[in-house]
């Protein structure tokens, strides 16, 4: 919201700019504010894990099938805990969903640039030929990593997140 001015809303100006992408990132939230996809409004009265993947499949299914192109859809899930957060994330292809590692973290110092991080670990993995587990953990661990520090830019290695990861 912050972010968006443009003088018409997201969701006449986003579906037109998918049609053309071949892997998507953002979360069951923002898919329904940019895109029109559905959202179970009850979503965060059940109050798991489980519920929350299961509607990151319907989701990026809903994406692929409406977005042909597209055949890579990464849902982020962050949520507050204290100071800190709980953060995992979900990749959906046409063959299944393979969930990130889980991380919580004491507390965070700043959680601006971290979506950009995450997809930047989605565009490495992708681009290594990685698996779809090894990309869904890096970009989320990348993610983790960024809120470690100040300001809208990273400082981490690739060997850094690689460390972050082994540590879990």
């Amino acid at each position: 919201a912050k972010l968006w001015q443009y003088g018409k809303q997201p969701v006449e100006i986003m579906p037109e700019l998918i049609a053309h992408c071949d892997l998507v990132m953002g979360n069951i939230w923002s898919a329904n504010s940019l895109l029109g996809i559905h959202l179970d409004e009850n979503i965060h009265a059940k109050k798991s894990k489980e519920a929350y993947m299961q509607h990151a499949s319907v989701t990026a299914n809903a994406i692929m099938n409406q977005y042909p192109k597209c055949t890579t859809v990464a849902n982020t899930f962050r949520f507050d805990a204290g100071d800190g957060i709980q953060y995992y994330a979900a990749l959906n292809d046409k063959a299944g969903q393979y969930i990130s590692k889980e991380f919580y973290l004491d507390k965070v110092i700043d959680k601006v640039g971290s979506g950009d991080c995450f997809m930047a670990g989605l565009i490495y993995g992708k681009y290594n030929k990685h698996t779809e587990q090894q990309i869904i953990d890096f970009a989320a661990a990348a993610a983790v990593g960024k809120m470690q520090e100040i300001g809208d830019a990273t400082n981490q290695s690739v060997e850094a997140v690689h460390k972050r990861l082994n540590e879990l």
